[in-house]
């Protein structure tokens, strides 16, 4: 039996382990946290730093795996593309593409040098620098670390007392990433579009465009509590964020594989703010295997098990009308009861609900978006039924905690409307 090293078992590799057991393969599943929410699907579980390339390379010196792989977030995808190299195990993107694709500066030099819409933005080793970027340009803008992920340290600044604090977060999340410095970029109205596909002979596929809807607010900025598809956008504005998509592909290397973009489409233009090496983290591949009947999971499954028949296979399931998944944002504390999740997935089109923190658990306050709770995923014939089926389960399930000052409160309702 083929022995599949999966790094990372949160849930943004929920569905890929699940893929690996429907497929047959022996799972192994490596990752700081025992209590992750893929750790029970795992035939083996290593407890190491899916982020730390040399303990994640003992494991495949001790367990000896036939294949190694991982999705949905840059931690584990850039110990990942490192391991194997260092061990000669298949993989679609070398180190180097990696970091081109998660470098904030680089991969804003990339874009431009090729010629695509990139908003102003400037890498910052100071305050004085953002300052400098900030009276040029003028308030509102982004604060961001140069290297990170997830939202984390992210945020909309309106004035200098913001910018100050956003600064110095932003710069020691990257600095903890390796990379003390931080950027600023101006602020752009838009509606904001995910472009999941694959990357087949040297070019970007798109497979579905999801409408990105992200928590309100200026800070956290940007965190995703929704992926819906269709995008609401018109057939000509959702043509031209899949040819940025693809055109920042290129502008970055990134020949081969999975390739979740992220666009901006407004009364300015088309930008391109993100080009991952990576399926999405928020269960975008799921949404899109029930648009488009393909399932990326089991390709990524192919290129690690090197069978290029499942690396290139068309869809496998039906496809709907519309699809979303959409996350639950919990009250912070410790977890003292979770209710409902089987009444959750009895409604009608719902085709998955977890919960991600278990009893015992804590549910932390939402700075970035691994801090989500729960999620729904569903499909129906048009976006609005997809939408009222995801609610509807959401609204069924509740995750008590117990935060210092009380007992017994129940899970915040799904953040943010979708219009």
């Amino acid at each position: 039996m083929t022995r599949l090293l999966i790094v990372g078992c949160g849930f943004p590799q929920l569905s890929l382990v699940r893929a690996a057991k429907r497929m047959g393969l022996q799972v192994l599943g490596a990752d700081r946290d025992p209590r992750a929410v893929a750790v029970k699907y795992c035939d083996e579980f290593f407890e190491v730093s899916a982020g730390d390339p040399d303990a994640v390379l003992d494991v495949v010196r001790q367990a000896r795996p036939d294949a190694i792989t991982t999705t949905g977030s840059e931690v584990p995808l850039k110990a990942t593309a490192t391991v194997a190299a260092r061990a000669g195990l298949p993989f679609y993107a070398d180190p180097e593409t990696v970091r081109l694709c998660q470098d904030k500066d680089a991969m804003r030099a990339g874009y431009a040098a090729a010629g695509l819409a990139v908003p102003a933005f400037a890498r910052c080793e100071s305050l004085d620098e953002a300052i400098a970027f900030a009276d040029k340009r003028g308030f509102p803008i982004v604060v961001k670390p140069s290297r990170g992920w997830g939202q984390r340290g992210v945020a909309r600044v309106e004035n200098l007392e913001q910018l100050r604090q956003a600064f110095g977060e932003a710069r020691s999340h990257s600095a903890t990433a390796g990379l003390p410095s931080a950027m600023v970029e101006e602020w752009l109205e838009g509606r904001e579009v995910s472009v999941n596909g694959w990357i087949e002979d040297g070019s970007l596929v798109s497979y579905c465009v999801t409408e990105r809807v992200t928590v309100p607010g200026n800070k956290p900025l940007g965190v995703m509590i929704a992926e819906v598809y269709p995008s609401g956008l018109s057939p000509a504005d959702e043509a031209r964020a899949i040819d940025e998509a693809r055109r920042g592909a290129v502008a970055l290397g990134h020949t081969r594989g999975p390739c979740y973009s992220q666009v901006a489409v407004g009364p300015r233009g088309c930008f391109l703010f993100e080009t991952a090496a990576r399926l999405g983290g928020g269960f975008d591949a799921d949404v899109t295997r029930l648009a488009s009947g393909v399932d990326l999971y089991e390709r990524l499954i192919g290129i690690a098990v090197v069978d290029t028949t499942l690396e290139r296979r068309g869809p496998t399931s039906s496809a709907h009308g519309a699809a979303i998944a959409k996350f639950l944002v919990g009250a912070p504390g410790a977890v003292t009861a979770v209710k409902g999740l089987d009444d959750a997935r009895a409604v009608e089109g719902v085709d998955d609900a977890e919960v991600f923190v278990p009893v015992g658990g804590r549910v932390f306050p939402l700075t970035d978006s691994a801090k989500r709770a729960a999620y729904v995923l569903a499909h129906g014939a048009h976006r609005a039924e997809a939408m009222a089926r995801a609610d509807a389960a959401l609204a069924r399930i509740r995750i008590d905690t117990r935060p210092d000052s009380s007992v017994g409160v129940k899970a915040d309702p799904p953040a943010g409307a979708i219009p």
